[in-house]
C-alpha cells in the first residue's frame, strides 16, 4: 500500500503518551508495514537497516514500540490494525476488479449472437476503430478499380465518402449527361471530391477547371 488513512484522534488515543522520538519510530514502523505489507521482520538487524535505524537510542526506542504495539508472532511482528487495513483494502481492491472484468464481460457480449455466447467468443467491443470501418461499397456500374481510386483521393483529403455524398454525385451525373462511373471518372483525373456539372459546362466553353471543392 502506498495510501492509507491517518485517524489523528484513533491514533493520540493509542498513542498520546509517547515521547517525539516515540512517536517517531511508530509511524516509521507503521509505514513500513504498510508498505510491505506483511509483518515487521523478526530479525531486528534487518529492520533497523531498512529503516536506517542508529544507535542505541534509536534501537532501544524501536524495541519499546515494538512491544507495546507489536505482537511478536512466527511470521514477525504484527500491528492488529494495520493488518485489518491491509486486509480491507485487498477485498476492496478484489472486489473492484471482479466488478470491472463484469463490466468488461457485458460490453464484450452485448452484440453478440446466442451461438457466440454459447461458445463465450471473444467479441471485439465496438469502438470508434470500428465504426470508421463501415464504408459506402462499389456502386453498381462503377469498375472497381476507378472507385478505389476515388476513395484514396478523397481519403487523402479527409473526406470519407458518404451516402448522400454519392447520391449528389449521381444526380449532378445525370444532369451533365455522364454515368456514375464516367464522372467517377472524371474526379479521379481532376483529384474533385465531388462532381458538378456546371463544371464540365465551363471546360467546355475554355473556362479554367474549378478549384478543388472541400466539404463535399
Amino acid at each position: 500500500m502506498h495510501y492509507y488513512e491517518h485517524n489523528i484522534k484513533d491514533y493520540r488515543a493509542d498513542a498520546f503518551q509517547l515521547t517525539l522520538i516515540q512517536h517517531g519510530a511508530y509511524r516509521q514502523l507503521m509505514d513500513q508495514y504498510y508498505l510491505k505489507e506483511v509483518p515487521l521482520p523478526l530479525q531486528l538487524e534487518d529492520l533497523f537497516n531498512d529503516l536506517l535505524i542508529r544507535g542505541d537510542d534509536e534501537k532501544n526506542t524501536t524495541l519499546y514500540i515494538l512491544g507495546k504495539f507489536f505482537d511478536k508472532t512466527e511470521d514477525g511482528y504484527v500491528h492488529k490494525r494495520c493488518r485489518s487495513v491491509i486486509q480491507e483494502f485487498k477485498a476492496k481492491a478484489d472486489k473492484n476488479r471482479d466488478n470491472a472484468n463484469t463490466r468488461w464481460s457485458k460490453v464484450k457480449n452485448a452484440n453478440a449472437s446466442p451461438n457466440e455466447c454459447d461458445r463465450n467468443a471473444n467479441k471485439e467491443p465496438l469502438t470508434i476503430n470500428n465504426k470508421q470501418k463501415t464504408k459506402v461499397s462499389t456502386p453498381e456500374g462503377v469498375d472497381e478499380h476507378i472507385w478505389q481510386d476515388y476513395l484514396k483521393v478523397r481519403s487523402a483529403k479527409r473526406s470519407p465518402i458518404t451516402e448522400t455524398a454519392l447520391k449528389g454525385i449521381m444526380s449532378e451525373a445525370k444532369i451533365a449527361g455522364k454515368t456514375l462511373n464516367e464522372a467517377i471518372k472524371i474526379c479521379c483525373e481532376n483529384n474533385w471530391i465531388g462532381f458538378k456539372a456546371e463544371w464540365l459546362n465551363r471546360d467546355k466553353n475554355g473556362a479554367p477547371k474549378p478549384k478543388e471543392v472541400w466539404g463535399v
